[in-house]
């Protein structure tokens, strides 16, 4: 993941890089538990992943992805953002089916979340720290907080 360019340095883009690696480790996990075909292993380390990716998404959706389709930045945005959105769903669907049993699934996903990772890391977060303005990313922080609360995610203040 990129560590050049600087828009880790934003708060909540910070935040959302290092729970990319919490979701690559657990699905490294995963994979581990896969290859030595073991079930119950499989369904702690599907646990795992989902604990650690599923709130990672929404938080993303509601905070930075609702942020990207104001009307100024939507246009711009907008596309990447909802095929972004297409494979937060697509992700839950794969984890699903590796859950009953469709471990064959497993390749399909981790080619899925590696490449919506680097989409983010190295395309849409730098682009992000580039086009928008403070107080768009003061608002992307309200939203993301009030969700996180919401959710009772821990989170800063």
């Amino acid at each position: 993941m990129c560590e050049y360019c600087g828009c880790r340095e934003i708060g909540i883009i910070g935040r959302l890089s290092e729970e990319h690696y919490g979701a690559v480790n657990a699905l490294g996990g995963l994979r581990r538990a896969v290859q030595a075909q073991d079930a119950d292993e499989v369904l702690r380390a599907v646990k795992a992943l989902a604990s650690h990716l599923f709130p990672h998404n929404q938080s993303e959706e509601a905070g930075l992805f609702h942020g990207l389709c104001k009307a100024e930045y939507c246009e711009y945005f907008g596309p990447t953002v909802e095929q972004l959105k297409s494979e937060h769903c697509l992700m839950r669907e794969q984890l699903t089916r590796i859950r009953k049993g469709e471990w064959a699934v497993y390749d399909e996903l981790e080619t899925t979340l590696r490449h919506h990772i680097d989409k983010e890391e190295n395309g849409l977060f730098p682009a992000t720290a580039v086009t928008l303005d403070g107080e768009t990313w003061d608002e992307i922080d309200e939203l993301t907080h009030a969700f996180d609360h919401a959710q009772g995610r821990p989170h800063d203040h």
